[in-house]
């Protein structure tokens, strides 16, 4: 997963509301590892990504899209 689309999924929590450390909880992750993915250093698994989808209620192809 690219830098970008970790961008677009940063942009799409906080447009939604919900900290990092919400998000790690809802993920199973620890704060500093979702920190990490979420800033590029680490990259999200596809389980992570549909997860992170459901949670925010959008579609996969909008992160990937703005990504573009």
């Amino acid at each position: 997963m690219t830098f970008s689309i970790a961008r677009n999924i940063r942009a799409e929590r906080v447009r939604c509301g919900f900290t990092q450390l919400e998000m790690a909880h809802k993920l199973g992750l620890s704060a500093t590892g979702y920190n990490h993915k979420e800033n590029g250093k680490r990259q999200f698994t596809l389980e992570e990504f549909v997860s992170i989808c459901k949670i925010l209620e959008t579609e996969p192809e909008s992160l990937i899209k703005k990504s573009r």
